[in-house]
């Protein structure tokens, strides 16, 4: 089975800053067969706050041989009151997304795998679908076959253990709880977005993969987070029991940063902590 992993697209209907990026990634998923695309986050620039960037990404995501799931980012449905008090996680935004996306969180059976998709901006919210989600989680983890897990955030810079680091990662309360679910399935792969790096890392039996994103790179604004901050996707190749992941750049990706116009977009430069 082979998985395409997208990212991060950032998709605007009102600035065209990464258009091209965003055109280029679109046309290297139309050329290929894979059995599954997978989005894990801010499809939209601003789709928190306007929703025709998320009618934007609805539409972007059609017309591919494969099947579209995605998850949620911070971009798309807002984030922590810690890190985004003036734009939070709340029944609006959960369902505006679900309007034009579907579902925030799925599970699906294929290619002898259990792909479950998670709303990591629900982890740490206090929402009460964060509980619910938990819920839904423990019960979906009951499967004999591997699983691989895509959410937005991840879990972790460093190590499980590590303290908070802010607006690049799951808190650690939240993070904990996950962890301890994950560990009662076979779990293979956690993949995930928002830092606009691609890193593999293996920890504890589990490939931790950063999707690299398809807009732009962040320069001086984004701390060393390790890993290589580039554009492009992920393919991954599920075997019986394990996925190797490939890192891919399409042709046609200029490499654009934020500095230059995150101000115009956001108000501020992005990303903050």
């Amino acid at each position: 089975m082979r998985v395409i992993q997208i990212s991060d697209t950032h998709l605007s209907a009102e600035h065209a800053f990464f258009r091209a990026n965003n055109e280029a990634v679109r046309q290297w998923l139309a050329a290929q067969q894979p059995d599954l695309i997978v989005h894990t986050g801010d499809l939209g620039m601003d789709g928190a706050a306007d929703a025709t960037d998320l009618a934007m990404a609805a539409t972007w995501n059609t017309g591919f041989a494969a099947p579209v799931l995605c998850v949620p980012g911070n971009h798309d449905v807002g984030d922590v009151a810690a890190i985004r008090p003036d734009q939070t996680v709340d029944d609006a935004r959960l369902a505006t997304w679900r309007a034009h996306l579907g579902p925030d969180r799925w599970a699906v059976d294929q290619g002898g795998w259990r792909l479950i998709g998670l709303n990591a901006m629900l982890l740490g919210s206090g929402h009460a679908e964060e509980a619910r989600q938990f819920d839904w989680l423990a019960e979906a983890l009951r499967s004999d076959a591997p699983v691989a897990v895509f959410l937005h955030k991840p879990l972790f810079i460093d190590h499980p253990a590590e303290g908070p680091r802010g607006y690049w990662t799951v808190t650690p309360e939240p993070r904990q709880r996950l962890l301890a679910l994950l560990a009662s399935a076979p779990v293979k792969l956690i993949a995930s977005g928002h830092l606009h790096i691609h890193r593999h890392l293996h920890h504890a039996g589990i490939d931790h993969v950063w999707g690299p994103a398809a807009s732009f790179v962040c320069g001086d604004s984004q701390e060393d987070l390790g890993g290589a901050r580039r554009l492009g996707a992920v393919v991954h190749e599920f075997g019986p029991d394990r996925v190797t992941s490939q890192f891919v750049r399409p042709d046609g990706l200029a490499d654009l940063t934020i500095e230059p116009v995150g101000n115009l977009i956001y108000g501020r430069p992005e990303p903050v902590e």
